[in-house]
């Protein structure tokens, strides 16, 4: 197939368009004295007038025209602008123009302009969007991505191929429920899959139909998206690039709608010209490389993923929370010890609390009453760190009285003399007989079933974790806390359980918030632990119409997680310890909003006994975790 990639000036207008032409088959047959003002109410002789006048290099104005009102001026005006005498525009012209015409300014958000600049030059792509208006995103994609991919092509219904200007750019598809339709679509996707197949850009409105009214959901949105786009992809491993536009028709062409499709179809032309010297904001995503949907086993699945991506992108200042609650509020983080006093914490430990060396860091564990001058440094940190994100307790040191009575997995880096990181460990086999459940960090967030801890009284409360930031760059750091924590295990024969709050902030809007949770309670919550563990105020988040289709999370996949959380955030993702435990083989209890630390706490259960071995080697070494392993199974 052989794709327009630039307007070349001689191009001549084809035969001249008829208002048949417009015509959907159904209305063809509909006896002549009330299909003449059908035809009017579509505003088709105007259409045809418009044609005949390009043609002879007339006037738009001119005989066989008879403008009546406002919207046949315009449309005559319109098409005279927007052609040259004796020949036809580029597409992209053609659509520029016409947007001008209209005095319709096409706004990119500047956050996402680099989506649509960055796009590879000679790569199979899909480019999909949703479908709020009818003729006026056709347009402005037209306007936006032919200059930068000139190769594109439009899967789009096929009585656009009635306009010359745009005949070459437009794949047909028949939306009308016949078998003859069904027939003529299949010549239209094996065109796409070609065009595709030989590297070609290909833009869809997979709803098919302009967004309208449903009922059902009380919402101004597009219908289902067809699946068939999935297949496309699927069959051409092709890359995906969603877009967003914001807005809807008016109110009058929804309610049409009710009374028959055909009114609210009928309104479209109408509907193009309400939008006026008004501005249209295009949401512009990052592209989905193909193997993202290898972890999607059903089109539906990739349907539904690529309808979240593209409504991802609608959001508002409304959506987001305030990022200076806790900086208006905070108290000046305290000043550092002497580096000399912290060495000397380490010297002084006991040669067995040193649990290993690597690339320059030394991992250590200890208690508050060996290192205080250490676990001031924690508290500073900790704050530092946390308000970074959001969060942080606002005063001047991060520390609390569960810091007295737990252990500290503690990261130091021995080259640059400074804190890298820390976990804080509490061993319920130890605290609960001497403070009983409330002695434990996560009981000021969850409640607790005394089934949870008469399954095993010996596990370990993780919590508090934070890398600073001038290692968070670097993955190394995270895996050496870990190894620091396999290391404090193997010491104590019969710990295998892990379990805490993993946390994100609230500085993440709602739409974030609620599809991670959303996320883990369809595709990581145990049953028998959520009924064992309850957070104390658990998220209740306010929607609007459009949450449904940004968070349908049924058929997503971790990854496809992060890159719906990154197009809502901005770039931003989802915290990598989620990643960390969910791999681990970690299982979801229930969430707690905790509001003086400004987060989103899940609580999280590890065995390690039932984590990846291969995990397990990579933290405790290859021998340490074979010992470990049948230690587990003896004692099960």
């Amino acid at each position: 197939m052989q794709s327009t990639r630039t307007g070349s000036p001689g191009r001549q207008p084809s035969s001249a368009v008829q208002p048949s032409g417009f015509m959907p088959p159904a209305a063809r047959a509909i006896p002549a004295p009330l299909r003449t003002p059908l035809m009017h109410a579509l505003k088709l002789p105007q259409l045809l007038s418009m044609y005949r006048q390009v043609s002879t290099g007339g006037s738009a104005c001119g005989e066989g025209l008879k403008p009546s009102g406002r919207t046949a001026d315009v449309l005559a005006l319109l098409a005279a602008r927007t052609h040259d005498a004796g020949e036809l525009k580029a597409p992209h012209i053609f659509a520029r123009d016409a947007l001008q015409l209209l005095d319709i300014t096409l706004d990119i958000r500047p956050e996402t302009q680099a989506g649509l600049e960055s796009l590879p030059p000679d790569q199979p792509l899909v480019v999909v969007s949703n479908h709020p208006f009818g003729v006026l995103e056709g347009l402005a994609l037209m306007a936006a991505l032919l200059p930068v991919r000139p190769d594109t092509l439009f899967l789009a219904n096929y009585l656009l191929r009635s306009i010359p200007e745009i005949r070459e750019l437009i794949l047909p598809v028949n939306p009308f429920p016949t078998r003859q339709a069904r027939r003529e679509n299949i010549s239209g996707l094996r065109a796409a899959v070609g065009h595709l197949r030989q590297g070609g850009c290909l833009c869809v409105f997979p709803a098919g139909e302009v967004a309208h009214l449903q009922p059902r959901r009380r919402a101004i949105t597009d219908p289902v998206w067809n699946s068939n786009v999935a297949g496309l992809i699927r069959r051409t491993g092709a890359a995906v690039l969603p877009l967003h536009f914001e807005g809807r028709n008016s109110m009058l062409f929804n309610l049409m709608g009710l009374v028959h499709p055909f009114a609210r179809t009928a309104m479209l032309p109408a509907e193009l010209l309400k939008k006026r010297s008004s501005t249209v904001t295009l949401n512009v995503g990052r592209i989905i490389p193909p193997q993202i949907f290898r972890d999607l086993p059903r089109e539906t699945d990739i349907t539904a993923y690529l309808r979240a991506r593209s409504y991802a992108l609608s959001r508002g200042p409304q959506d987001r929370q305030t990022a200076t609650a806790v900086a208006r509020r905070a108290a000046p983080v305290a000043g550092p010890f002497p580096v000399a006093r912290l060495l000397a914490e380490i010297a002084d430990l006991p040669p067995e609390q040193l649990l290993l060396r690597e690339n320059g860091y030394l991992v250590f564990e200890a208690r508050a009453w060996q290192a205080p001058c250490f676990l001031h440094e924690i508290g500073r940190q900790r704050e530092l760190t946390f308000r970074e994100v959001g969060e942080g307790s606002g005063e001047a040191l991060d520390t609390d009285v569960f810091d007295n009575r737990y252990d500290h997995i503690i990261l130091w880096h021995e080259n640059d003399r400074r804190l890298a990181g820390a976990y804080r460990i509490g061993q319920t086999g130890t605290v609960l007989p001497e403070f009983g459940v409330k002695g434990l960090y996560s009981s000021t967030l969850f409640r607790f079933s005394p089934r949870f801890f008469a399954q095993d009284d010996n596990a370990l409360e993780l919590g508090r974790a934070f890398v600073t930031a001038p290692y968070q760059r670097d993955y190394a750091p995270l895996m050496l806390l870990w190894k620091g924590i396999a290391h404090f295990v193997l010491r104590r024969p019969g710990v295998r359980r892990l379990f805490g709050p993993v946390s994100i902030s609230l500085e993440y809007s709602r739409y974030s918030l609620s599809a991670l949770t959303e996320f883990l309670r369809l595709h990581h919550q145990d049953n028998t632990l959520a009924a064992m563990v309850s957070g104390r105020k658990p998220p209740r988040y306010k929607m609007d119409k459009r949450a449904p289709d940004m968070l349908n999370m049924q058929g997503m996949h971790f990854n496809g997680l992060c890159n719906l959380v990154k197009d809502i955030e901005g770039g931003r993702t989802v915290p990598v310890l989620f990643k960390h435990y969910l791999k681990l083989g970690g299982r979801i209890g229930g969430f707690h909003v905790d509001t003086a630390f400004r987060t989103l706490d899940a609580f999280l259960c590890i065995d390690l006994a039932d984590a990846p071995p291969a995990m397990l080697q990579r933290y405790m070494g290859r021998e340490q975790a074979v010992t470990f392993l049948r230690r587990c199974q003896h004692s099960a």
